[in-house]
């Protein structure tokens, strides 16, 4: 596993817990705390490129949401990536990562939720072989589990599909996939 990611997964996993000591998230027992969150992400983008390799950036990612129930949020996301990926000579970068997602939730527990995304995303790019950058949205969708730790906190793993489109003048299809893992604050 990249170093950066270990590094980063550590740091968000510190602040995680020392928020978790604040007042109470989610389920107060009296009933569902709804409102704004904000959070942070880390993980890697896996673009596959026909023709090519996988391409895997570390990606660091952060989102501001606001929850209206147990089963309905709306979310924004920002990011950027940390390092870029290599295959056989070829380079990528993510410059900037941005979505917007309705968000539907399912509380398994107080402390536990699964979660679907559907919304657009998309990415700036940056290439070293032709058609070297280019700047995509498409539908974005992703599934994840959420966990709740107390406090004010939870922590998320999440897969979403980012963007898809055609490089090189439509050439060449392409697919970029998340696999990150985070942490949220609730306001």
């Amino acid at each position: 596993m990249n170093k950066k990611v270990v590094l980063i997964s550590t740091a968000i996993g510190a602040l995680a817990s020392t928020a978790a000591m604040a007042a109470p998230y989610g389920y107060n027992g009296a009933g569902y705390d709804s409102g704004t969150y904000l959070g942070a992400s880390a993980g890697q983008l896996q673009y596959n490129e026909e023709g090519l390799g996988q391409m895997t950036p570390t990606i660091l990612m952060l989102r501001i949401g606001q929850q209206f129930s147990p089963y309905l949020a709306i979310e924004g996301r920002v990011g950027t990536n940390v390092s870029g990926g290599s295959a056989y000579g070829y380079h990528i970068n993510a410059q900037a990562i941005y979505a917007g997602y309705v968000k539907g939730m399912l509380p398994f527990s107080p402390w536990v939720s699964g979660y679907a995304l559907a919304g657009l995303g998309g990415a700036a790019w940056h290439r070293n072989y032709p058609d070297y950058d280019s700047n995509d949205i498409a539908l974005s969708f992703g599934v994840g589990a959420e966990f709740n730790l107390g406090g004010n906190a939870s922590v998320n793993v999440e897969w979403a599909r980012l963007t898809s489109g055609n490089n090189d003048h439509g050439a060449y299809g392409y697919s970029a996939n998340e696999l990150t893992f985070g942490v949220n604050w609730r306001l």
